[in-house]
C-alpha cells in the first residue's frame, strides 16, 4: 500500500499553514488533488489556484518527521541548483518555519511508468538516463562524494532480528552473506566518478509526460558514477527484461563492477525492508523489500552465469 493513502489532505492543514503556502505560491487555492503516487507521509498535492495555474506542493510536518523534513530541506537546496538541462520539475519556492517544511514545484502533467515495466516505457526511461549521464557529466552542480544509498549487508549481518527477517524472503542470501559484504564493499568503490547521480532512481521517482521523461525527488543525489542510476532503474525490472542486454549497449563497465553496485544497492534496499519502521513508515520498508528483492534476482542470475 502506497504511504500516499494516508497522507494529509490540504483541508487538513492548519489554517495559518494553508496561508502561508498561498502565500508562497502566489494565489488562492480553489482545489487539491492529492497525490497518489510515492511513500512518503508528507502531504503531497496538486494544487489549482483561483487564476488557473497548477502547482504541485508537498510539505512535510518536522516536528513528526524530523528525518523526511530534513530530507525536503535538502532537496529545496539540489532542485534550486539543478540547471534546465536536467530533466527535472522547476523549484518555485520553499518554505521552512520549522513547523512545516515547503516546496513548490511546477506541475508536471505526467504518470509514473507502467508496472511492471513494459518495452515501451523501459526504453523511454533509459533512453533519458543515458542522456542525463551525458549532461551531468562532470556535475553541474556541487555534491558530497558519500553513498549512504549503497550497502547494508554488514549491518543485516549484525542483526539477529534483521537476519531472521531476510531468511523469510531469500534462503540464497543467506547462505552467500559473506559474499555479498565483498561485493557490497567494492561496490562502493565503484560508485564513485564525478557524474551528478540522482542514486534514488525508482518508478515511483519518474513521470512521463507524451513527449518527455522527469525525475523527481532529489534529496539523495551525490557525485558518482553515471551508470549507478542505470543499475538501479533496470534492477526494478524483472526477469522477463534482458537487463544485461539493455545494460551493456548502454555503459561501459565491467562485470565485476556492475555485480558490486548491484549487491550495494541490493543491500541498501533490503535493510530498509528488513528493519523496523516507525508506524506510518511501512509503505517504505515495503517498497524497500520489493525492489531490494527484485536487485537481488538479477544479481543471483549473474552471478550463477559465472
Amino acid at each position: 500500500m502506497s504511504g500516499s493513502k494516508n497522507r494529509p489532505l490540504w483541508c487538513q492543514l492548519r489554517a495559518s499553514t494553508r496561508a502561508a503556502v498561498e502565500q508562497l505560491i502566489g494565489g488562492s487555492v480553489v482545489h487539491a488533488r492529492n497525490c497518489s503516487g510515492g511513500y512518503s507521509p508528507g502531504f503531497a498535492s496538486l494544487l489549482t489556484l483561483m487564476d488557473g495555474r497548477q502547482v504541485f506542493v508537498k510539505a512535510m510536518d518536522a516536528e513528526r518527521w524530523p528525518v523526511d523534513a530534513a530530507y525536503h530541506r535538502v532537496e529545496a537546496k539540489v532542485s534550486a541548483a539543478l540547471p534546465a538541462t536536467v530533466p527535472a520539475p522547476r523549484l518555485l519556492g520553499t518554505l521552512d518555519d520549522d513547523d512545516w517544511v515547503v516546496l513548490a514545484f511546477e506541475a508536471i502533467d505526467g504518470v509514473e511508468p507502467c508496472q511492471p515495466w513494459n518495452d515501451t516505457d523501459l526504453h523511454r526511461v533509459v533512453t533519458a538516463i543515458v542522456r542525463l549521464g551525458q549532461v551531468a557529466t562532470p556535475s553541474p552542480i556541487a555534491l558530497p562524494r558519500d553513498h549512504p544509498r549503497l550497502g547494508g549487508w554488514t549491518e543485516v549481518a549484525r542483526d539477529d532480528a534483521q537476519l531472521a527477517e531476510l531468511a523469510r524472503h531469500s534462503t540464497w542470501a543467506m547462505d552467500h552473506i559473506a559474499q555479498l559484504i565483498r561485493l557490497e564493499s567494492d561496490g562502493v568503490a565503484a560508485a564513485r566518478g564525478d557524474s551528478l547521480v540522482h542514486f534514488d532512481l525508482s518508478p515511483h521517482n519518474i513521470l512521463l509526460t507524451p513527449n518527455r521523461v522527469m525525475f523527481i525527488d532529489w534529496p539523495h543525489a551525490r557525485l558518482g558514477a553515471s551508470a549507478v542510476d542505470l543499475i538501479m532503474i533496470l534492477s526494478s525490472a524483472d526477469d522477463r527484461i534482458d537487463r544485461d542486454s539493455i545494460l551493456n549497449t548502454n555503459a561501459d563497465l565491467e562485470p565485476q563492477a556492475v555485480d558490486a553496485i548491484l549487491a550495494a544497492h541490493a543491500g541498501f534496499q533490503l535493510r530498509g525492508g528488513v528493519s523496523p519502521k516507525p508506524l506510518g513508515l511501512e509503505a517504505i520498508a515495503a517498497i524497500d523489500l520489493r525492489l531490494g528483492l527484485a536487485a537481488l534476482s538479477w544479481l543471483h542470475r549473474r552471478l550463477s552465469t559465472r
